[in-house]
């Protein structure tokens, strides 16, 4: 099993919008697409700067292929409407982890 974590690093006073865009739109796109299991959302509990929040957003898949599929075309959509948003208050990552048995 692939899961697909996204890291955001918001700025600490968008946290609220944001929660509710990653439930809202993110989520909503991810379950649209069929391909993952039940997604989880973990704050970090390490600060990367002062006064930012950082969520990390795992979407787990029987299909790294897929997974990439839909960050490559779905995700990056949705990270284009993240910038419009915010610009430059907030950044992510994506990190592709294979789970072991």
């Amino acid at each position: 099993m692939t899961l697909l974590n996204t890291t955001f690093v918001i700025h600490a006073p968008l946290e609220p919008d944001f929660l509710k865009w990653v439930r809202q739109t993110y989520l909503h796109a991810a379950k649209e697409a069929g391909i993952f299991g039940t997604p989880t959302i973990a704050r970090i509990l390490t600060r990367i700067e002062p006064d930012t929040e950082s969520f990390a957003v795992q979407l787990p898949a029987h299909s790294h292929e897929e997974a990439q599929r839909w960050h490559d075309e779905t995700a990056a959509t949705l990270r284009d409407d993240l910038h419009a948003r915010w610009g430059q208050r907030m950044m992510f990552f994506t990190t592709y982890m294979e789970v072991m048995e």
